[in-house]
């Protein structure tokens, strides 16, 4: 047992610093849902729904490409944890329907249904980068999607947005701090 827990760590440590425990996605989730903020005073409320749901896809080519401007690798290889972090990111694909379900029906709780569904998946984050940054992360915008966009829906579309872009700005700093102090050990 005490391999495989030496082993497990290793693995952590190692997505941790070859990912930068997935800083670029944060930051880049940071950057559209702030963009989303500004979308209603831009285009009719239709399209806005329309953008919310499939401009939520520009997250994570964006987080790649900032990652490899920040020296994170975020499609590291070889790694399990690596995989299951992946296959984590990945079952986001099948909020989709849901989301269009909601455009349909609700169009209103779009940003409370998004924000709990994107804040939740974070979670597993936590242990595989062994960060505190991920639950604040979760919380920060499963608590914000639901206060703002379960009763304040007719300002949602704009609140929602920038509390999840604070939320994850803030979690990207939290990150960045843990990262420096690990390096310092």
């Amino acid at each position: 047992m005490g391999f495989l827990t030496k082993k497990l760590e290793t693995l952590q440590s190692e997505i941790s610093i070859d990912a930068k425990k997935g800083f670029p996605i944060l930051l880049a989730g940071a950057i559209v849902f702030l963009i989303f903020t500004f979308l209603p005073l831009m285009f009719p409320m239709e399209t806005v729904y329309l953008i919310w749901i499939f401009g939520l896809g520009m997250i994570f080519p964006l987080g790649v490409g900032l990652g490899k401007v920040f020296g994170a690798n975020i499609l590291k290889a070889g790694n399990p944890l690596g995989t299951l972090g992946g296959i984590v990111a990945g079952a986001q694909a099948f909020y989709i329907p849901v989301f269009i379900i909601v455009y349909m029906h609700i169009p209103a709780y779009l940003p409370f249904t998004i924000g709990l569904l994107r804040g939740s998946h974070f979670l597993p984050y936590m242990w595989i980068y062994r960060s505190k940054a991920y639950l604040f992360v979760t919380l920060g915008v499963c608590f914000s999607s639901l206060i703002i966009g379960g009763y304040f829906v007719t300002h949602a579309y704009t609140f929602v947005p920038i509390a999840i872009s604070l939320v994850y700005g803030i979690g990207v700093l939290f990150i960045l701090r843990e990262l420096k102090v690990e390096a310092n050990k």
